[in-house]
């Protein structure tokens, strides 16, 4: 064989293997190149799935306590205040508290149907008086720092308590008594001298 032809088989074979080598390096970068760019992209995505959740934890409305005035803003609050709960207390014991650690409400209940019928009614009629007490304790400053937020709580026990008592579901009632009889106890420590009443014919018009 010529020796030219000796000379340039090995030539030959060695930019092979450079070329193969140069082909495998430049794909290993080209690889680590796309990896590291969708890493970042997964971790952009992330930062960014992040932050949004963030603001948006951030952005969400907090329960504000209700904005009491710095002044009266309604003839006769007090007044008007211990007279709506003095009456709602009353009536809710008298018709609906007694009745039911009694058992009357029970079915089969000697005068059952009376005092559920009795009891429904009084209900509807404690919701007028406690959202009547809702306006005066709010346009009141001194009422309203420690009222607010329990007379609210009363009114959302209260909204649906009539038919709660008419379909037999009186699952409520213990913690809507605590809740009026510590709204009682907190107006007396104000000096208001509230006192229960079931006398209906004074129940306010608002």
């Amino acid at each position: 064989m010529p020796l030219s032809r000796v000379v340039a088989v090995p030539a030959l074979l060695g930019l092979a293997l450079v070329a193969g080598c140069n082909n495998s390096s430049s794909g290993s970068s080209s690889g680590g190149a796309a990896d590291s760019s969708t890493s970042s992209s997964a971790a952009s995505s992330t930062s960014s799935s992040g932050s949004s959740t963030a603001a948006s934890s951030a952005a969400s409305p907090t329960n504000a306590a209700a904005s009491c005035p710095s002044s009266n803003t309604r003839s006769f609050a007090k007044t008007r205040f211990v007279t709506d709960i003095g009456l709602t207390v009353g009536t809710f014991h008298r018709w609906i508290w007694k009745p039911y650690k009694a058992g009357t409400f029970n079915k089969g209940s000697h005068g059952r149907i009376r005092a559920v019928v009795k009891g429904a009614a009084v209900a509807g009629l404690d919701l007028h008086l406690m959202n009547n007490a809702k306006k005066n304790v709010e346009a009141n400053p001194t009422l309203c720092k420690d009222l607010a937020a329990p007379i609210q709580s009363a009114v959302t026990s209260l909204t649906n308590l009539e038919g709660k008592i008419t379909s037999g579901d009186y699952g409520s009632l213990t913690t809507l008594e605590s809740t009026l009889s510590g709204i009682l106890s907190t107006g007396n420590k104000h000096g208001l001298g509230i006192t229960e009443s079931t006398d209906e014919s004074k129940a306010s018009q608002g």
